[in-house]
């Protein structure tokens, strides 16, 4: 278990939260108030601070991941397949950049969890990325519904 300083939290959990709500729904042609979209942010950085203190490495994946679903779901307002899907994509993309960078990049975690800066400084890249899709969806109204058109059946 992690005890996660409040500045990560602030500094690195909140930004992240928002960035992946954001995303995620934007890919999905959804088109939350950036209110709300701020709101989930800020309870899932908060909630992560007490998921990494009390839940085990491994199994707070699945927490963080219910956790955000059920904000997103309660806030936002879409259908669950919407929100589940919305938050499940940016998720799969953070981890898709957290892993090779853990693995090729010779990290070691304890190290990392135990010094807050260079803590902070691994969302850098995951953010980068979040808000580069943020930036395509909106400036050029790309989406995965336009791209796979199946998928119009079931978001909403």
């Amino acid at each position: 278990m992690d005890k996660m300083p409040m500045s990560v939290v602030l500094l690195g959990s909140i930004p992240e939260a928002i960035l992946m709500a954001w995303a995620g729904f934007l890919l999905l042609e959804v088109r939350p108030p950036l209110k709300k979209v701020i709101l989930v942010g800020i309870l899932q950085g908060f909630t992560s601070y007490y998921i990494r203190r009390y839940i085990d490495f491994g199994p707070h994946i699945w927490a963080h991941l219910g956790t955000f679903i059920f904000y997103s779901y309660l806030i936002i307002r879409a259908n669950l397949f919407t929100t589940t899907l919305a938050v499940i994509i940016p998720f799969a993309l953070v981890i898709l950049v957290e892993g090779p960078m853990l693995i090729f990049g010779n990290v070691n975690i304890a190290y990392l969890l135990s010094t807050e800066w260079e803590r902070l400084l691994f969302f850098i890249p995951h953010d980068i990325l979040l808000g580069a899709i943020i930036y395509i969806c909106l400036k050029k109204d790309i989406s995965l519904i336009k791209e796979f058109t199946f998928l119009k059946k079931f978001v909403g």
